[in-house]
């Protein structure tokens, strides 16, 4: 809820159901489903506004792409406590080049135009706002079914994880309300579908 999402499921306790296989190409899918939504509660729980495309002078190859950004992060990194951030690699869709992106705290933006020495670099601050943050993160997800990274769709540091807290309820209108009275505010959208339940709040 630290990153003002609600996500949870009711649970049938009498009915053990299999659960169905999938085939590989689902199975990507579903992690990169995953993936992007424990993606955008990093950014929106971290308020990482400052959108950073990095590109390369001459064309590298995916390995070498993910080195020099872990190299690049490092310089940012030196001299100065942790901060949060969150990159990936992604491939163009018109040549195919691989490029950067990644996501820093808005005052931390000017940190990476002084510190990438590979190429190009440009900066966008984001606007406030959960819906803003939302989309950045969204934006950067929309490569997770097809990585450039072969383990691991995005990199982020330890220890920024945003707060989970667990809530009960014997139905999911009352998780809702419990959610809403946890937060202060009503969602500024909700849905249930099946055993499933999700809703947003706004900053």
């Amino acid at each position: 809820m630290g990153a003002g999402e609600l996500s949870g499921a009711m649970v049938l306790r009498s009915v053990k159901r299999p659960r169905p296989v999938s085939s590989d190409r689902c199975g990507v899918r579903e992690g990169a489903t995953r993936a992007a939504r424990a993606a955008r509660l990093f950014v929106v729980a971290n308020d990482l506004r400052a959108w950073v495309t990095l590109t390369f002078r001459r064309p590298v190859g995916a390995r070498q792409a993910a080195h020099e950004m872990k190299l690049f992060m490092r310089r940012c990194n030196h001299g100065r406590d942790p901060f949060p951030f969150m990159w990936t690699l992604e491939r163009g869709s018109k040549r195919g080049r691989v490029h950067g992106h990644l996501l820093l705290p808005a005052t931390l933006g000017p940190l990476a135009v002084d510190h990438w020495n590979k190429g190009g670099v440009d900066l966008v601050i984001k606007p406030e706002g959960f819906q803003a943050l939302r989309e950045s993160a969204g934006y950067m997800a929309k490569s997770f079914d097809t990585p450039v990274l072969d383990a691991q769709r995005y990199r982020i540091p330890k220890g920024f994880q945003p707060e989970v807290i667990k809530i009960d309820a014997p139905t999911s209108e009352l998780l809702i309300v419990e959610a809403e009275a946890r937060m202060g505010a009503y969602a500024i959208t909700h849905r249930r579908s099946g055993l499933v339940v999700s809703a947003q709040w706004e900053s």
